[in-house]
């Protein structure tokens, strides 16, 4: 992983301001990711109380949809662009 700052500039007329991005290897974020899903898969089956279970499957939720969109793109890096400063 790392983390570069990214040249960006808004116009012509205003100063030259930086980006952080942090770029992570796209093979290691999906297996990252598939293990949490493994996981909370586990956690839900432990769970005892409808709400517990339901918190479990909400974060679930999430990370499928994470994980969809990791497998989606194309690429051999993920960029994770912060707000310029």
């Amino acid at each position: 992983m790392s983390e570069d700052p990214v040249p960006y500039s808004a116009g012509p007329q205003s100063p030259q301001r930086l980006i952080p991005v942090l770029q992570v290897p796209r093979e290691e974020l999906r297996r990252g990711v598939r293990d949490t899903l493994f996981v909370l898969h586990q956690e839900r089956l432990q769970r005892s109380t409808p709400a517990e279970k339901e918190l479990c499957l909400a974060q679930i939720t999430f990370w499928e949809a994470v994980l969809g969109w990791i497998q989606k793109e194309h690429g051999d890096y993920v960029n994770f662009v912060g707000c310029a400063r």
